[in-house]
């Protein structure tokens, strides 16, 4: 006898393929094959009415791990937009690829032939499927035109509202603002002094003109020195 490494069992046992035989193998096969067909029951509900979201890079982003195929399967289909739930599950449970490897595992661990059919999908199904998926596509993508409209005219809305109100805060506001200005511009251009105030102005200009005759009295008076003329001459 060989030693023999079981996936089901994960670990190596030494009764070579005996051991596939073994209770406590099958009892492993059996919790494995519930918990696997158990997901393949939940996306072959959507056959028929199939599911499809707005693309979530948490939820969306998932795999599963197809013990026929030893492989890692994406569970959902998207573009990076749409999700397809179950689509990818779905699609690879069709392949005549994972088909043939259904078979050989069932073999190999000796499983309930009456349970194969429950991991497996039918080109019929996965055609009705298919077809099912471009109607709700079709569906969804209108829906979300919708919806972005309906978002673009709340933003029209809102901002119209704005504009609005500061249309609104400009009338009230700034005629105000500029009666201001206009009343500021005016008292720095018209006189406002008090009458105490302008008088003296007023005598110190007649001050100053005296003071600007007088200055020119004794100009004259001294050139005419200078030049040997009498001030009372002609």
């Amino acid at each position: 006898m060989g030693t023999h490494y079981c996936n089901i069992c994960r670990q190596t046992t030494f009764s070579g393929k005996k051991h596939i035989f073994g209770k406590q193998h099958q009892s492993s096969l059996r919790v494995v094959l519930t918990k696997f067909i158990e997901k393949v029951k939940e996306a072959r509900r959507t056959i028929k009415k199939p599911q499809v979201e707005k693309f979530d890079c948490i939820q969306h982003k998932q795999t599963f791990w197809c013990y026929c195929c030893e492989a890692e399967v994406e569970k959902n289909v998207t573009d990076d937009k749409m999700t397809v739930l179950y689509g990818g599950l779905l699609e690879h449970m069709a392949t005549k690829e994972h088909k043939k490897n259904t078979h050989k595992f069932w073999w190999d661990n000796k499983a309930d032939q009456k349970l194969k059919d429950k991991v497996l999908i039918t080109e019929e199904d996965m055609k009705r499927f298919k077809d099912e998926v471009a109607t709700v596509l079709e569906t969804f993508v209108e829906e979300e035109d919708d919806f972005i409209k309906q978002q673009a005219a709340v933003i029209r809305a809102q901002e119209k509202h704005r504009q609005e109100v500061f249309e609104s805060f400009l009338e009230v506001c700034f005629p105000a603002m500029q009666w201001h200005a206009m009343k500021n511009r005016t008292c720095l251009m018209e006189p406002a002094a008090p009458a105490p105030l302008l008088g003296s102005l007023g005598a110190l200009s007649f001050h100053i003109q005296d003071c600007r005759v007088q200055s020119g009295a004794a100009s004259v008076t001294r050139w005419r020195r200078c030049h040997g003329r009498q001030p009372n001459e002609a």
